[in-house]
């Protein structure tokens, strides 16, 4: 009798044990971060919004996931990405610096180019290819795919304020020559920032900048699945679209 009770007790406290760990488990509120980059995402009267963000909503309802999006400014967002555990970020354009910084989940696009720009006031004379527009000093926020991919590719002239509108202000008071920046969002950015894409032109296209839903490198494999599932899902259904 008394055998049997300890061993009741036991499995008793197992069980207690078990259900502590699951509804611990389920109120778990998954961090999900991202900056303002439009169209993709950006805050707009207290809600995070954009192209991204709807497709990004919709995957983790599937998934059955409680999260919480919080837009910061890209520096920061790209540090926590990478230091701690459980984050997921978007649209993390995938570029080859970044390929064993996270895990890749899905895209969110098809994904656009990425360009140099001039000032259509400038009347200096401008870079024909790659090699020559390293000689010229190249704004990008700091840790963008534009910054990486210029710095991968040899690029040492480079200014790299915290922030995309920063950039923009920087090359439209001409303290730098050309801006990097990604094709689908550059007149939005411009006019988000109170400055006319119009006075703008291309000086000649840099890479395909295709935007993802990332994760930190020590998010487990078993989320990741949940997640790729849940988007393989609503993309079969025809529930969800890569736009660009």
């Amino acid at each position: 009798m008394k055998a049997f009770l300890t061993l009741f007790l036991l499995h008793l406290s197992l069980l207690s044990l078990l259900m502590l760990l699951a509804s611990k488990s389920q109120a778990t509120t998954l961090e999900v971060i991202t900056e303002n980059w439009r169209p993709y995402s950006f805050l707009e009267n207290g809600e995070v919004k954009g192209r991204s963000t709807a497709l990004v909503k919709k995957v983790l309802e599937r998934a059955g996931i409680k999260y919480r999006i919080t837009v910061y400014p890209w520096a920061r967002a790209y540090k926590m990405a990478q230091s701690n555990k459980d984050v997921l970020i978007y649209s993390l354009v995938k570029v080859n610096p970044r390929l064993a910084l996270f895990k890749w989940v899905r895209p969110l696009g098809k994904g656009d180019t990425s360009s140099l720009y001039r000032l259509k006031s400038n009347t200096d004379k401008m870079p024909q290819t790659l090699q020559q527009a390293k000689k010229y000093y190249i704004v990008s926020n700091i840790n963008s795919m534009d910054h990486l991919w210029l710095a991968n590719q040899g690029f040492s002239k480079l200014q790299t304020p915290a922030l995309l509108e920063q950039a923009i202000k920087m090359f439209f008071r001409k303290r730098v020559p050309l801006i990097a920046i990604d094709d689908s969002s550059m007149s939005v950015e411009f006019a988000h920032a109170g400055l006319d894409s119009t006075k703008v032109e291309k000086v000649m296209t840099l890479f395909l900048a295709v935007p993802y839903l990332a994760a930190s490198l020590s998010t487990s494999d078993q989320l990741i699945e949940k997640l790729q599932k849940a988007y393989d899902e609503l993309l079969a259904e025809k529930a969800i679209e890569l736009i660009n």
